[in-house]
């Protein structure tokens, strides 16, 4: 009776981390990323305050596609081609 007490808990524990990491995965992925960038706009306009909103959401975009350096290119020295400490 044990051993199924304790499989039944690892079956819930196993599908309802399946079910919040596909939630997670989807909740950002519209296909206009409005949504995420109207939330985060006050923040960025707090963090940039010389920025316009043109400005911003061009920083946005560059960080959220592939096309622009992103998140990899942030975590790049470009001046040497090092990581971020330069080892």
């Amino acid at each position: 009776m044990k051993k199924l007490w304790i499989g039944l808990s690892a079956l819930v524990l196993v599908l309802g981390v399946g079910t919040a990491g596909a939630y997670a995965a989807t909740a950002n992925n519209d296909n206009n990323d409005s949504g995420f960038f109207e939330k985060m706009l006050p923040f960025a306009k707090q963090m940039h305050p010389n920025l316009s909103e043109e400005q911003i959401k061009k920083m946005h975009d560059n960080c959220s596609t592939s096309s622009g350096t992103g998140m990899s290119g942030m975590m790049q020295n470009s001046h040497n081609g090092g990581s971020m400490m330069n080892f």
